[in-house]
């Protein structure tokens, strides 16, 4: 589907900026490129035309062509105690329809980590902004984790703070609210798992805090809430086949009466198979997100996904995808899902450039009850980067995506 998770244009240029210099200094004062260096970038542009950008009903604002941009960016450095690194993503859609709202957006993360595999810290920076025709989110997160490993035993503790804006349109006011809503955020994750061979099983428990600036927000709600979170995770990793999966049951309290609080079973669970020439990826997903709805103290998202690609030849690659989304508004009868197929065809060109064409149609209903429906037709051109590993092929690193509806 068309890439519609953005930033605001200024953010995006704030946050190619930041990712920039920090790539800038890092190559000033690493001096030349060894071994352990890594950099891989990608540029995708993108055309085509969809018969419903917005995902109302045909009352709305119609079809539109669009062009928009993906760029992706990874830099890193790895030494024998340290390693850094950096990722930088912005993404824009624009569409000829003046009536459709642009969709922009960006990312940076920086990573260090300072250790060996029996101690380490590391240090994770996230910025990002969103920007599209219903929501609009920025957060700015940073998160501190200690890693100890004893034979097969790993003991770790995460702490996080985050600063986060989020606004959304909503059935009152038929827009944005008037101002963003804005909130703090802390969580502590401590846990423990056993380690062997390519198989890893563990436990965690998420305890989190929310805090709003606003004590009422602008329907008269108090959304400030303390959350608790006891994890059950599992991997495996090979080269043919790997797979993750976890379970966790979510207690949350609010401090409004009106909101009831919470207490629901989510997961997260996903499975790569690459019997060649094929590949299988299958993910199901359960978690909570925030909202401004006015009557919901949050959300409960649902996404399930089915892809299969077949290398048909060593230029040619042939790929189908399924998908089911839903929201729950929580203490509310509302509810939004949708359903999505998707085709493409990919071909490889010399110089690591590749042209592909995708048909996508997506039909779902709309948190009025409605039905809306969408056919999405595109083509792009890849071109990827990789100076530091010439027999590399960097994944190019696709926009976040927001369900439509």
């Amino acid at each position: 589907m068309v890439a519609m998770w953005v930033a605001l244009g200024g953010a995006v240029s704030r946050l190619c900026r930041v990712g920039w210099f920090v790539i800038s200094i890092a190559a000033l004062s690493g001096g030349p490129a060894f071994a352990d260096d890594e950099f891989a970038a990608s540029l995708k542009l993108r055309g085509g035309y969809d018969t419903n950008p917005e995902f109302s009903t045909y009352s709305g604002v119609g079809g539109s062509a669009f062009i928009g941009t993906d760029t992706a960016l990874a830099a890193a450095r790895k030494e024998d105690n340290y390693s850094l690194g950096v990722a930088v993503e912005a993404n824009t859609t624009n569409y000829a329809n003046r009536l459709v709202t642009p969709a922009l957006g960006g990312k940076v993360i920086l990573r260090g980590t300072v250790g060996n595999d029996d101690l380490n810290l590391s240090s994770t920076s996230t910025i990002a902004n969103v920007s599209t025709y219903n929501l609009r989110q920025s957060d700015l997160i940073q998160s501190f984790k200690v890693e100890a490993k004893v034979d097969s035993v790993k003991v770790f503790v995460t702490a996080e703070g985050a600063q986060s804006s989020l606004n959304q349109t909503n059935v009152i006011f038929q827009d944005f609210l008037p101002s963003p809503q804005q909130y703090l955020r802390g969580t502590i994750i401590p846990g423990v798992a056993y380690v062997r061979d390519k198989f890893e099983i563990g436990t965690s428990v998420n305890l989190s805090a929310r805090h709003y600036s606003q004590e009422f927000d602008d329907f008269g709600f108090r959304r400030d809430n303390e959350r608790i979170e006891p994890f059950l995770f599992a991997k495996y990793n090979s080269d043919e086949f790997s797979a993750y999966a976890s379970v966790s049951q979510l207690f949350g309290q609010w401090h409004d009466v009106d909101f009831s609080n919470v207490n629901r079973t989510m997961f997260d669970a996903n499975m790569t198979w690459r019997p060649k020439p094929f590949t299988v990826e299958l993910s199901a997903t359960r978690r909570a997100a925030e909202t401004t709805f006015p009557i919901s103290p949050i959300t409960i998202d649902t996404s399930l996904v089915a892809k299969a690609s077949w290398q048909v030849a060593d230029t040619w690659k042939v790929s189908a995808a399924t998908g089911y989304f839903s929201s729950e508004y929580l203490d509310s009868p509302f509810f939004s899902q949708t359903r999505t197929v998707a085709a493409g065809l990919s071909h490889d060109l010399p110089d690591n450039y590749t042209i592909g064409l995708d048909l996508t149609y997506a039909r779902g209903t709309l948190i009025s009850g409605d039905k809306a429906s969408a056919v999405i037709i595109t083509s792009s051109l890849i071109k990827r980067f990789s100076p530091f590993d010439k027999s590399a092929k960097p994944t190019v690193v696709d926009p976040p995506k927001v369900t439509k509806g």
